[in-house]
């Protein structure tokens, strides 16, 4: 393999945004005399694209494949001087250094501050090269030529400079010193690197992103071989990054998910309990599930049903089994009358023995291995073989559509697309393109498919549950975590996986309550239970054993009872945040560095986390029920006994099994409703829990949440006001938005009055009626009821 670098600029253009660069590159190994283009083209400020073509003969890819620059265009002032062998391009967020003479390339920001800086100074102590700097490898192919092999980069690491993201990473959160590869993989578990949901995109502490513009393999170095180096090698011709400025995480966020895309807001009904097993495997089954969680009141919305809805032998022929599933869609209207929703499961695969798989070889519908037949593979799910649909072919896909659009109208309500992740690099699909360049780029023709076919079937917002995903991919909510073991240490790691993919671009995300294989201790359903019910945007119970509270005995099924509940008390403030990841590209389960980027401490936080961000849980990740919980600076309520601790500290607790760490950050409005069996209809009734500061500033107190309900017509935002000295309080709420209560803490006396929508309450000593409230000097409690 000859290694090439980049060595110098021969000359440059200059344009309105885009500073094109024509570099001479050097090898240690022979002589090179050509040139190779590199280019910088700034989309915003703060954004800039920067391109090497390694052979730059050829057609230039399709671009932009990963991302819209025209979601995050602005107005660009471009300055570029050359002094002394350095060209400086500059605009008012970034400065750009590049050598001349010798190459260079370093960002930094308007206070020069540097955020960027590729590393060509990292060597051993015999002066050995540990990483390659900009350029290409070519490898020897047929005895003489050579080809381009893969393109590459490295940067300098600082010396407390932390690294998070490349999608659904189950290790470190705080990925510094890991060897990641960015290639959809099937990982058997969430314990190794590898992933279903892999982004190349990272955001740094320093207060940047950096997405990799690629669809094909990409591989990052983040300080393992060199403590000081994030090596990057691409397997293709091009080498893409687009770099992205905050400096707040959050800002960076907004705009990597604004380039990228945004999911609608899920429906509802999606934040509601989802109940599954490996597989539930008749009607009678399903129903009588059903039934049970109603009579022993356990909140749901969504029975799914895995894949024994199908005939196991006809698969994937996406037909109900009607010796199982008698009479389907009138199943579906008594669950509907219920108010359960149905899910199904499905995979992209059709099995040999199927009657469906010659029918599909003789049209084309399947992935070719390059002589023309369709690729066979055995053990694409347990002990079978078969072929993988091709949903580059119209036909394929509009056959796969029309099924779906069947089951749609029929009264389905969500799809989980399984699998997707088993391409091979040398298949060939009807795009003309290999399994290499498609592999990372497959599962998004797969969920399109679908997505697309529920629309045309009426579904305006279509609900599919995704397993496997790329830089994008976050535009089809909603994602879950795979196949974890049914242990602690894999719940941990699970919860990892999802931080990572957070700050990955990913909103709405959900994990096998309990894990996957095999039946989980008491002690782990529980924890896993309460965790996924008050931390996870999404709630799925699901496992190759049954999953359902009670069969893990009364007091379990009580526990996990209460925490959904709990779940469907909070509905109002999930939805909010749903919606608010609809807009703004920020994750509903945020890890700490998100919200404390500067807190030393919190950066290295990745077994609790934010929901939103007023409320903080800390789940119990061991069966003695012990943990330590991180209280970032401010003053920190706790969820159940509204105990008040001051933040920058951390606390020692044994958990009793019957609850989990739940906080309230203080200064928060948290929108409640009543518990209920399912999402409902119609807007909800709101409940207001108010945090105030224990301390007042002596300074009016304004709190604010952006209250998105389960109608369109509830929307607004939520204001409690806290006046000095005479501590009036005001609470105002959106037209079109019912409440019932208002809670407020904390007063050291009473407030002297209390209104809520310019209505002056009347305080009583009992338990007050409409138009009235009381104050419990015990905890500094005023509670109104306002209907």
């Amino acid at each position: 393999m000859s290694a090439i670098v980049v060595s110098a600029v021969d000359s440059y253009d200059v344009s309105e945004r885009t500073v094109t660069l024509s570099c001479a590159v050097e090898s240690d190994e022979r002589d090179v005399t050509r040139t190779v283009p590199v280019s910088i083209r700034f989309h915003a400020p703060g954004i800039f694209r920067f391109e090497l073509r390694a052979n730059p003969e050829t057609p230039a890819a399709e671009a932009p494949r990963t991302y819209s620059a025209d979601e995050v265009r602005e107005p660009v002032s471009l300055s570029v001087t050359e002094n002394d062998g350095v060209l400086v391009a500059e605009t008012s967020a970034l400065t750009v250094r590049i050598g001349t003479d010798e190459w260079l390339f370093d960002v930094s920001d308007a206070n020069g501050r540097s955020l960027l800086s590729e590393q060509r100074s990292d060597r051993n102590a015999k002066g050995e090269v540990r990483s390659r700097p900009l350029g290409f490898e070519e490898e020897e192919v047929n005895g003489w030529p050579l080809r381009v092999d893969g393109t590459r980069t490295a940067f300098a690491l600082g010396p407390d400079e932390r690294i998070y993201g490349f999608g659904e990473k189950f290790t470190e959160f705080d990925k510094r010193g890991r060897e990641i590869e960015s290639w959809i993989t099937q990982p058997n578990g969430t314990e190794t690197e590898r992933s279903y949901k892999n982004v190349p995109w990272f955001v740094s502490t320093r207060g940047y992103g950096l997405l990799v513009d690629t669809v094909r393999r990409t591989r990052f170095d983040v300080g393992r071989s060199s403590s000081v180096t994030n090596q990057i090698r691409v397997d293709g011709d091009d080498l893409r990054f687009v770099f992205v400025h905050g400096p707040e995480l959050k800002s960076v966020l907004r705009r990597y998910t604004a380039m990228t895309g945004r999911p609608n807001r899920p429906e509802p009904w999606t934040f509601g309990v989802w109940m599954s097993r490996l597989s539930y495997e008749s009607r009678e089954e399903v129903e009588s599930v059903a039934a049970r969680l109603r009579e022993r009141s356990i909140p749901c919305d969504v029975v799914h049903i895995d894949p024994a809805w199908m005939s196991l032998d006809d698969m994937c022929d996406l037909r109900w089994d009607t010796d199982a599933f008698p009479d389907p869609e009138a199943m579906i209207e008594e669950l509907a009358a219920e108010d359960f929703r149905v899910s199904l499961w499905e995979f992209p695969y059709v099995q040999v023995d199927s009657p469906l798989f010659e029918e599909f070889a003789r049209k084309g519908y399947f992935v070719e291995d390059g002589s023309g037949s369709p690729y066979v593979l055995s053990r694409l799910s347990a002990d079978n073989r078969g072929s993988i649909v091709d949903f580059t072919d119209p036909d394929a896909r509009e056959w796969w559509a029309e099924r779906h659009r069947q089951l749609t109208e029929m009264g389905v309500d969500a799809f989980k697309l399984d699998f997707g992740e088993y391409l091979p690099r040398d298949a060939v699909l009807a795009n003309g393109r290999t399994g290499a360049a498609m592999r990372n780029r497959y599962p998004r023709e797969y969920q399109r498919t679908v997505r697309d076919a529920m629309r045309a079937a009426g579904r305006e917002q279509p609900t599919l549950w995704v397993r496997a995903a790329w830089t994008g991919d976050q535009v089809f909510p909603i994602h879950w975590g795979g196949d974890p073991n049914t242990t602690f240490e894999s719940m941990a790691a699970s919860l990892r996986g999802g931080l990572s993919l957070a700050l990955s671009g990913f909103s709405f995300w959900a994990a096998d309550i309990g894990g996957f294989r095999g039946t989980p201790s008491t002690e782990l359903y529980v924890r896993w239970a309460q965790w996924a019910l008050l931390g996870n945007s999404h709630a799925r119970f699901h496992g190759t054993t049954p999953r359902e509270p009670w069969e893990f005995g009364e007091t379990a099924e009580q526990i996990v009872r209460e925490h959904a509940e709990e779940r469907y008390r909070l509905l109002p403030y999930l939805c909010s945040y749903g919606e608010r990841a609809s807009r703004e590209g920020l994750p509903v389960m945020r890890p700490l560095v998100l919200e404390h980027q500067g807190d030393p401490a919190a950066r290295a936080i990745d077994t609790q986390h934010y929901v939103g961000e007023e409320l903080m849980i800390a789940p119990v990740l061991s069966a003695d029920g012990r943990r330590e919980v991180y209280l970032p600076e401010g003053e920190w309520v706790d969820y159940w006994t509204g105990e008040r601790y001051a933040g920058a500290q951390t606390l020692s607790r044994d958990v009793p099994l019957d609850t989990v760490p739940l906080f309230v950050r203080a200064g928060s409005v948290v929108p409640t409703r009543e518990a209920s069996q399912h999402v409902g209809e119609g807007p909800w009734t709101l409940r207001l829990r108010v945090e105030f500061e224990s301390e007042p500033t002596g300074e009016r107190e304004e709190i604010a949440f952006e209250y998105h309900g389960r109608t369109g017509d509830e929307r607004g935002t939520i204001t409690a006001i806290r006046e000095p000295g005479s501590s009036d309080v005001r609470v105002e709420t959106p037209d079109g938005c019912p409440i019932a209560e208002v809670r407020a803490a904390r007063f050291g006396e009473p407030p002297s009055t209390l209104s809520v929508d310019g209505a002056t309450y009347a305080r009583v000593d009992d338990d007050p009626g409409p138009r009235e409230w009381t104050f419990d000097p015990d905890t500094g409690v005023a509670r109104a009821v306002v209907a």
